[in-house]
């Protein structure tokens, strides 16, 4: 490979591999299946990774790219609340405070090459090229920076492996086919221009994970090593990266998050329900309007579960074109099921987060500002009372205020509770049906709105710890990371680059991955702090956040 220089002075490529955990990692280095990583892994600096609270796709990208905490760049998950409002808004790049990354590069004077990495819609104008991720509505929406980049790179980008009606078998294959085709990207952009920093982003390793987790302990299954034939994959695309690396060049291989198993699903809706916190209208609560939407819903529901279970491929297809107005209507009806009145807290997000109906911030709010502690602690108590039904243990293992893990000017978006499971076992979600007296606890989650009739159940979940490693230029051998964090990322990049780095930035330069050449070096910083200003300024159009909305309910990203 012949990779074209900028100037003479470091370089740096970042490779994300979403989802991607040690405790996956390490057995199969150690056995012999990645020799790539392995060659990482012994040649450069490495260890755990850890993420975000909460740990999920959106908050975690978008916390690495901009090297702030949530509190400050305003993310806290897929959708946040509007404050002063019962509603929701899908969260991306548009509704981002922080410069990014490669903005602060570009102000640097830095050419950047960006792709596929999340939370990156609308793409921004950078000094060098944007081609946005996972939350593209679709490939014919403007994805790229330039925009005539798209007709470069439009026929063999994509946005995700769809999850609708497949077997394992032809899910695994389509996703071996997606990694392949993801690294012909890497190829034509990665040689496209003289860039100073290229950042390429693996979405499979985590989607793949969601799917097939329950498999590794199935050695009779035909797909039981399906996430190790991701991994090998990749780590055979890897290699040709790796022999061809240019001597300038300091490689970061990282995870944003990693990976685990489902041991059970919670209704925390429904707990909240049970314990008196939530209440839903009951009979005469409801209005005319409200009973026609109840009865919409459920016929909705009915209709695509049949019609995704049954119908042909082709009429399948078809069919997903209508599913962001099945998620609209249905995030619309579900408000009509509360009653506010005598509602306390109630649930969002897939991790178990807790919002609070409280006087005065909320439009019918029943907590009174002086009553708020008392409220959280008994909430906090009665959560630590869970017990796991099969073995007695304890399930949650801290509950923690807003303010105890975030700062910064954006920290009302978030929710007032967040709770931490269990070894990161334990998956919350939404009871649909408004139920109170139904069970608590699940085994299986299904991929999208209610299960929807995808073939495939949700059995791996993510948990806290990703993965980091360090190779190439300026990078100590076999040194050993302690106690990074993913927002330590950014302020290393732009130290390795002797770029200046945002004060704001709440993570460290990861000085122990360093030679002395490096690690010794004076970190300098911007004289006027710019990086709080941030998002493109573009605003989505209600299409594009249903397309959305729909691809990450597909992929078990969102309830």
């Amino acid at each position: 490979m012949t990779t074209p220089t900028s100037a003479k002075r470091p370089r740096v490529w970042v490779i994300g591999l979403d989802g991607v955990p040690w405790t996956l990692l390490q057995p199969w280095i150690d056995a012999g299946h990645l020799p790539t990583l392995a060659k990482l892994q012994a040649g450069g600096a490495w260890g755990g990774l850890r993420s975000t609270m909460q740990f999920l796709t959106a908050v975690a990208w978008t916390s690495f790219l901009t090297g702030l905490n949530p509190g400050k760049h305003g993310i806290f998950d897929f959708a946040r609340r509007i404050p002063g409002t019962y509603d929701q808004e899908l969260t991306n790049a548009a509704r981002r405070s922080g410069r990014s990354l490669w903005r602060v590069l570009s102000d640097a004077g830095r050419r950047v090459g960006v792709v596929n990495v999340p939370m990156t819609f609308p793409p921004e104008p950078v000094n060098g090229f944007l081609i946005s991720g996972l939350d593209t509505p679709g490939l014919d929406s403007s994805y790229t920076y330039p925009p005539e980049l798209k007709a470069e790179v439009n026929d063999v980008h994509f946005i995700a492996v769809s999850t609708v009606g497949k077997s394992h078998e032809q899910y695994l294959q389509e996703t071996l086919a997606g990694v392949d085709q993801r690294f012909a990207l890497l190829w034509r952009t990665i040689e496209r221009e003289p860039l100073d920093f290229y950042m390429w982003v693996e979405m499979e390793t985590d989607a793949i994970q969601h799917c097939s987790w329950h498999l590794l302990s199935d050695p009779a299954h035909p797909q039981h090593d399906a996430i190790l034939q991701v991994y090998k994959r990749i780590d055979r695309h890897l290699a040709r990266l790796v022999e061809e690396l240019p001597d300038d060049v300091t490689l970061i291989v990282m995870s944003d998050h990693g990976a685990g198993p489902i041991e059970k699903t919670v209704y925390l809706d429904r707990w909240l329900a049970q314990r008196g916190w939530l209440r839903y209208k009951q009979g005469a609560g409801y209005s005319l309007g409200d009973r026609a939407r109840r009865v919409t819903r459920v016929g909705v529901k009915k209709t695509f579960y049949l019609a995704q279970r049954f119908l042909p491929v082709a009429a399948k297809g078809y069919l997903k074109r209508f599913t962001g107005a099945h998620a609209a209507l249905e995030t619309f009806i579900e408000k009509t099921d509360f009653d506010w009145s005598q509602t306390t807290a109630y649930a969002t997000g897939n991790f178990g987060n807790i919002n609070l109906n409280i006087k005065g911030r909320e439009p019918e709010g029943v907590i009174e500002p002086e009553d708020v502690d008392r409220v959280i602690a008994e909430i906090t108590a009665a959560l630590y009372e869970l017990r796991d039904p099969d073995t007695g243990e304890q399930m949650v293992v801290d509950v923690m205020r807003r303010e105890e893990i975030y700062h910064g000017d954006m920290v009302d978006y978030a929710p007032d509770l967040l709770i931490r499971w269990r070894d990161d076992k334990y998956l919350a979600t939404t009871d649909y049906d408004h139920d109170p007296s139904g069970p608590l606890f699940g085994v299986k989650e299904k991929f999208g709105r209610h299960g929807a009739a995808y073939a495939l159940d949700k059995t791996g979940t993510h948990i806290i710890e990703g993965i980091c490693i360090l190779y190439g230029h300026g990078v100590r051998k076999n040194a050993r990371l302690h106690d990074a964090n993913l927002l330590d990322l950014a302020p290393s990049i732009l130290h390795l680059l002797d770029a200046p780095i945002p004060k704001a930035m709440d993570g460290r330069v990861l000085t122990e991955a360093f030679l002395p050449e490096i690690a010794d070096r004076a970190i300098r910083y911007e004289e006027d702090d710019q990086t709080i200003d941030g998002g493109s300024g573009i605003e989505l159009s209600a299409e594009d956040e249903e397309e959305i909305r729909a691809r990450l309910q597909g992929l078990g990203y969102v309830a």
